[in-house]
């Protein structure tokens, strides 16, 4: 685990009904702005927005947030161009080779208050078996069997 998740202040659950609301409007806005898209073979959700402990920190709150965010992992084809309306996000460094960090944000973009981290893996890591095992260290569910909590929000392959 990265020191600055370590060092994280207390949170506080918000209701689990409260949870289910937020959690359908991130996806219902991730996907808006995402989909149709051809190149986006997967999108999943993980975090505490799925593991139930989605809420509020204690003061004075981790990366610039007083609460939750919403962890978004987008598997893509190796050409995808990463949309503009994300800002790249400096501190989500899973992978030990830079250009393979490809995690990107929007401050507050849920009710003014919930920011939204999206993880771009690409098609060619998807298929290497050193990245899938350093993302699975990382917490990123990179394969079927993954023992990691997520969310299928989207799959292509449920399309074709």
């Amino acid at each position: 685990m990265e020191d600055h998740l370590k060092s994280r202040p207390k949170k506080v659950p918000f209701k689990l009904s409260k949870q289910r609301e937020l959690r359908k409007t991130a996806i219902h806005l991730v996907k808006n702005r995402l989909l149709p898209h051809q190149k986006i073979i997967k999108i999943i959700l993980i975090g505490s927005s799925v593991k139930g402990n989605f809420g509020k920190y204690k003061s004075p709150g981790f990366r610039g947030s007083l609460y939750s965010d919403f962890d978004f992992i987008v598997f893509v084809d190796s050409y995808y161009k990463i949309p503009k309306w994300l800002k790249r996000e400096l501190n989500g460094k899973p992978f030990a080779d830079d250009k393979l960090n490809l995690a990107y944000r929007n401050k507050k973009l849920i009710d003014n208050k919930f920011d939204i981290e999206v993880f771009f893996v690409r098609k060619s890591s998807m298929k290497n078996p050193k990245i899938k095992k350093l993302g699975e260290l990382a917490g990123i569910p990179m394969s079927k069997n993954s023992k990691h909590k997520h969310l299928v929000v989207y799959s292509r392959a449920c399309l074709e």
